[in-house]
């Protein structure tokens, strides 16, 4: 990589679409060590979560805006007019959609260009040059997006051909290799970012069951209860007890939190455990006491009691008026592994 040649202060600005991953973060640390301002846009949906960006921004010492994609987003992932990858990704419409929102915040900012962490190759259906061509020009980008961890590999975009930056300074890389990246993230001083791992959860297998199953069987009266079932697909055991009802177990204490502070924004039922230690967990749906006492059974499956009484339960509800009512319900057996791996959705 060379450096800019020129004296002359560089005053143009561009927009960052940061994602908390090692490629967006060394996309944005190499345009601003070229003197250029770079604002940070992490783009929120219910299926993911802002904490690495967060820290990526502040590592990099960059203004993060954070915008949330929205219930339109969580429609158009049912049915992506270009198809989805390997599971539930649309990815070729998820990069529109994501670059159409970045333009609006260029827009908002006054920025020059917006800049990703794309490398030609990585991702096979949306990070291949034609998928890109596109995406760029089907999102009304086309020339506007300056990849330049691949850009040396690219057609020249409007900030090299306006003399913004210089293509001597844009990278080459492609493949799903992660040598030449970690190198330049010790050259750049970039320490911050999430592992290889953590992915986009659309292209699980496990969370696109959840998300069929989601849209297959939807139990929400409005968006709002829509945008809060969405976002809790990520999170404990799902069941699928009928058509009608659905139970989300939690795995851990946040689980726990999360469940109990969400419940009442879903208008669903509420499980707590009395007389054992154990997870809580919410049901949505058409709910009868044949199916309140199955997710009781279900959390003495994943509970511990030290007493002989049957586990016992509390089921709390908002559902028929703006008061919470509540009731005890009690099994003496939990329900059996086969059982269980009846009602899974995903695995849990």
């Amino acid at each position: 990589m060379n450096s800019h040649t020129s004296n002359k202060p560089n005053t143009r600005k561009a927009i960052a679409l940061i994602s908390g991953g090692l490629d967006s973060a060394l996309a944005a640390a190499l345009v601003k060590s070229w003197g250029i301002e770079v604002i940070a846009l992490h783009l929120t949906s219910p299926f993911g979560c802002t904490e690495e960006a967060q820290r990526v921004a502040k590592d990099l010492s960059i203004h993060l805006i954070i915008k949330e994609k929205g219930e339109s987003f969580v429609d158009m992932v049912k049915s992506p007019k270009y198809g989805y990858g390997s599971q539930m990704n649309p990815c070729v419409d998820c990069r529109i959609y994501m670059f159409e929102l970045a333009e609006t915040t260029r827009l908002e900012q006054n920025a020059d260009f917006i800049v990703t962490g794309e490398v030609v190759g990585q991702r096979p259906f949306s990070q291949n040059k034609a998928a890109m061509n596109l995406i760029d020009k089907i999102s009304a980008m086309e020339s506007k997006i300056l990849r330049p961890l691949s850009g040396g590999n690219l057609p020249p975009t409007e900030p090299e051909q306006k003399g913004w930056i210089q293509r001597q300074d844009l990278f080459k890389f492609s493949g799903r290799g992660r040598r030449e990246q970690l190198a330049l993230a010790q050259k750049l001083g970039v320490r911050v970012y999430s592992s290889p791992g953590g992915g986009c959860l659309l292209t699980e297998k496990a969370f696109s069951q959840r998300l069929r199953d989601f849209y297959s069987y939807p139990t929400y009266k409005n968006s709002v209860e829509k945008m809060a079932q969405a976002t809790l697909l990520r999170l404990g055991r799902h069941f699928r007890l009928s058509k009608d009802t659905k139970a989300i177990i939690a795995r851990t204490d946040r689980e726990n939190e999360e469940l109990k502070s969400t419940w009442k924004k879903i208008g669903c039922f509420y499980f707590e455990p009395q007389n054992f230690t154990g997870p809580s967990a919410i049901a949505m749906g058409q709910l009868n006491q044949e199916s309140k006492t199955q997710v009781v059974s279900i959390l003495a499956r994943y509970g511990r009691k030290t007493v002989s009484e049957p586990y016992t339960v509390e089921t709390f509800s908002n559902q028929n008026s703006l008061e919470t009512s509540s009731e005890f319900l009690s099994v003496t057996t939990p329900a059996q592994e086969e059982i269980l791996n009846q009602w899974r959705v995903g695995i849990t």
